[in-house]
Formats: structure tokens, C-alpha cells, sequence
């Protein structure tokens, strides 16, 4: 026979394929089976614990300066993950979950990355801990990514390393008694003192006129919405009655 195969490939056009289109959204793995990551950007809190976790560094942070804090995006590369699940197992907040997707095919790498990009905003205080209420039970401590807090039961103390607290606010979200926050830095501008004469050089120098001196009344003023807090008016200041500082 000069065409072998002609006979079935003939009764193959009648019947139906033995296999199913790729992909199939219906078909994904069994119960517990660790697919494709999914990343929900709007709860995270930037702590970082899922790279530090990742063994193969599979997790990335990437961030843009933006208008009262920065844009934060955070990449898991689908190439380079083991799907060991460690992320999702130690993300407080339940931002991360291995799903049962495996469908994960691609021509192009980029499109096996899950990304994820939220605004957080920049804290300027440092955190503090009203210890009058503090129950000492270390929950803050526990839950600190960077074992930036220091919680003595016995001694009833309470500290943390300004210089490793990256105020994710973890430790604030698991207080039980709500003691603890980022305090607000105070405003810092030009500061009076009483032992100015009025002898008027600081409004003489000032290069924007914020500052107005009444010698026969003894007054003293500035303009803070003017006030550039260049500092030319403390360093001509003659009694070194001006000072920058934290305003009240």
C-alpha cells in the first residue's frame, strides 16, 4: 500500500480528540498542591520576612521615591522558586499564597514573575511604647522581622534598635493593649530665646522678611510659612538667643 496510514487517518477525523486543550482554567492540581504564586500587594506591610526566608532568593524589592513615601514593588520569579512554600507559611499578613495553578508555560521569563507594587508611607517618628499600660507579654518582640525590639518579662523592660526597625508596624498591629506607635517627629524651625536685646540683625539678614522684630515694644515674630530655616539669622544672631530646634 503506497499510503499505510491513510486508513486511519481517515477513521481519525471522525472522532473525537483523546486530549484536551492547553490550558485547561478548570484542571488545576490536587488539594495541597503549591502552584503559581498570588501576591496581594494591599496588605503587605513591607517586612521583608518572605525574602529572608527564601532560600533560592527568588523574591526581589524594588522602590520609587513618590509624594510622602515611596512606591514599593516586590517580584517573586516563578523561575527561580522551589514552591517550598516558606514565603506564604511565614507572611504574618496572608499576603502571599502558593495556589494550585500549574498552567505555567511561557515563551517569555517575564511572564512567569508575579508582581506586586502598593504606596507606603514614610514614617518620620521613631517607635515608642507607653509603658505605664505595657503588659510586657513580648508579642511585639516575637513578631518583629528584625529583632529590632527587646521585651524583659521579669525585669519589666522595654527597648528597641531605632537603627534596625524598618516600621513595618507589625509589632503595632499584634499589641494587645495598643501601646505602641510611631511618634511623630515635631516640626523643627527657628527657636527665640530671652536673652535676645531686639537689636533687629536677625530681621535685617533673613533673605525672605519672615522675621519682624519691635524694638521699643520688645516683640519678636517670624512667619513659619515663610521661613525657609536657612539658619542665616542664627549664625548672625549677636547674644545667640536663635537656635534651630523642635518647635512646641
Amino acid at each position: 500500500m503506497i499510503f499505510p496510514y491513510l486508513e486511519t487517518a481517515i477513521k481519525n477525523l471522525t472522532k473525537k480528540p483523546l486530549t484536551e486543550a492547553f490550558p485547561c482554567p478548570e484542571d488545576m492540581g490536587a488539594e495541597r498542591y503549591r502552584g503559581r504564586i498570588s501576591y496581594d500587594p494591599e496588605v503587605c506591610v513591607d517586612c521583608g520576612m518572605c525574602a529572608k526566608v527564601c532560600g533560592p532568593s527568588a523574591i526581589t524589592r524594588e522602590e520609587e521615591e513618590a509624594e510622602g513615601g515611596v512606591n514599593i514593588t516586590r517580584t517573586f520569579d516563578l523561575t527561580s522558586c522551589t514552591f517550598c512554600g516558606f514565603c506564604q507559611d511565614f507572611c504574618s499578613r496572608n499576603a502571599i499564597t502558593l495556589t494550585r495553578d500549574y498552567h505555567m508555560v511561557a515563551e517569555d521569563a517575564s511572564e512567569l514573575c508575579t508582581k506586586g507594587t502598593f504606596f507606603k508611607k514614610k514614617v518620620l517618628g521613631k517607635l515608642i511604647c507607653y509603658l505605664d499600660n505595657c503588659l510586657f507579654c513580648g508579642l511585639c518582640m516575637r513578631n518583629c522581622p528584625e529583632k529590632a525590639i527587646t521585651v524583659d518579662r521579669a525585669a519589666r523592660t522595654w527597648s528597641v534598635d531605632h537603627s534596625k526597625c524598618v516600621k513595618c508596624g507589625l509589632c503595632i498591629s499584634k499589641c494587645p493593649k495598643n501601646v505602641l506607635e510611631f511618634q511623630q517627629q515635631s516640626e523643627e524651625g527657628v527657636i527665640f530665646s530671652d536673652s535676645c536685646i531686639y537689636c533687629t540683625l536677625c530681621a535685617k539678614k533673613c533673605p525672605v522678611g519672615a522675621i519682624t522684630v519691635d524694638r521699643q515694644n520688645k516683640t519678636w515674630d517670624i512667619d513659619r510659612s515663610s521661613c525657609m530655616r536657612c539658619g542665616v539669622c542664627v549664625a548672625g544672631c549677636p547674644k545667640k538667643a536663635l537656635s534651630m530646634g523642635p518647635l512646641e
